[in-house]
């Protein structure tokens, strides 16, 4: 019988060292998106903890600071969530070098026991005579040839078997010093999320703390609270106004007797773009889910419609858009080319701006300038706007609504925005 390894024996081990990288570049996919992940959530919550600081400098407990702690939270919690996902890919990927090594030192054995009864055969043949003689007491011609190829295939598989043996014990050192590695990522992640756990409990306490302190100014809240309701319906109102105003001319009134759209528009649109505006309109719908940030450095503190106060039991606030806490003076910017079709006032509560985009506007208010005119054209992330900061920090709030057959439509710009 051949000493030499049988061919099927000997393809599986092939086909496995083949396979060895697979789960490297599979894994390290998973691990990329993941890392990719902590990084953004990394920069958020040091964009949050710069706020929070610069909150703080003013020496006084508002409802936005309290509306960033828990930002801050949120994002801490998804950052655990995302190191455990790292420590359960690490895990799979430790308990995956091991099986391999065992498996890899098992037929390493086997591959060298084989060698060994190779190099034996050999050495009972090593001389020509030895070979001459071997072939010469064949009882035919054809059993003469057929151990000639014999011999010729034993010395070729002792080369092949000896290369396989060096590519495992290679890949056996390689996955050793993988598990090293991974073993050295695993404590460092577990580190980190042990710190990252640490500081949600520092900021969960602070948030107690700052909740404590504003129910103490429940008077005051509640004042402040009328007066936002008050300036939220005036912006309502004056947006609704001023984009009806600039349709005119763009649409016509249906028949009598159309009911109220989803934005509560008092009468239907039958909505007539231009060309160019029917290609802007397409192109920004494209954007969904890609549209840059308004500010270069924010926090998104409130989101788009009904909420619980922060503070208050029993109050509820309709948000008709986002608001965006950012730093004191940040300049506010288009998200997506357009025209500016109209500058508001709001009396104390700063000005807006409005920037057409095809059937689309977007709204940009809570400014304490502006630095757009009306009927300028405006490009991806030009500056429209210097954000107001008034008692309660420094908040851009956003809004896009849509203009349809049945009516002026509100959106969630979060849906738009890169997330």
């Amino acid at each position: 019988m051949c000493p030499c390894p049988e061919p099927r024996h000997f393809r599986q081990l092939a086909a496995l060292l083949l396979l060895l990288l697979v789960p490297l570049f599979s894994m390290g996919q998973s691990r990329k998106e993941l890392e990719k992940k902590r990084e953004a959530l990394d920069k958020q919550i040091k964009t949050t903890t710069a706020l929070i600081d610069q909150a703080r400098k003013e020496q006084r407990v508002t409802q936005q600071q309290l509306q960033l702690l828990e930002s801050q939270i949120q994002a801490r919690e998804q950052l655990i969530r995302a190191m455990n996902g790292e420590l359960r890919q690490v895990d799979q990927r430790i308990q995956e070098d091991e099986e391999m090594v065992t498996s890899l030192r098992k037929d390493l054995v086997e591959l060298k026991e084989e060698y060994a009864r190779m190099v034996q055969f050999a050495y009972r043949n090593r001389s020509s005579y030895d070979r001459l003689s071997y072939l010469f007491a064949a009882n035919s011609f054809q059993q003469a040839f057929k151990r000639s190829r014999y011999l010729n295939q034993i010395a070729e598989q002792r080369v092949r078997q000896a290369a396989l043996i060096a590519e495992t014990q290679a890949s056996i050192e390689d996955r050793l010093a993988a598990l090293r590695e991974q073993r050295e990522a695993k404590n460092r992640i577990m580190a980190e999320e042990q710190a990252e756990k640490q500081k949600l409990a520092a900021d969960r306490n602070g948030q107690q703390s700052a909740l404590a302190s504003l129910k103490k100014e429940e008077g005051r809240l509640r004042e402040t609270q009328r007066r936002q309701q008050k300036q939220r319906n005036d912006l309502d109102a004056a947006i609704r106004k001023a984009i009806e105003e600039s349709m005119r001319k763009e649409t016509k009134p249906a028949a009598k007797g159309g009911s109220a759209g989803t934005g509560g528009s008092t009468a239907k649109l039958e909505v007539t773009l231009t060309p160019e505006a029917k290609e802007l309109n397409a192109d920004f719908e494209k954007n969904k889910g890609k549209l840059p940030w308004p500010v270069e450095k924010g926090v998104i503190t409130s989101r788009y419609g009904k909420q619980p106060h922060p503070v208050l039991p029993g109050i509820v606030i309709e948000n008709n858009g986002i608001d965006i806490t950012t730093e004191k003076g940040a300049g506010v910017r288009a998200v997506f080319r357009g025209e500016v079709s109209s500058v508001i006032v709001i009396p104390g509560a700063g000005k807006a701006v409005i920037v057409s985009h095809g059937a689309y506007r977007t709204v940009y208010s809570n400014l304490r300038d502006v630095s757009v005119v009306k009927g300028q054209k405006v490009e991806t992330k030009q500056v429209v706007g210097t954000v107001l900061t008034d008692d309660n920090g420094s908040v851009a709030h956003i809004e896009i609504w849509k203009i349809t057959s049945e009516g002026l439509v509100k959106v969630d710009p979060a849906l738009w925005i890169y997330r």
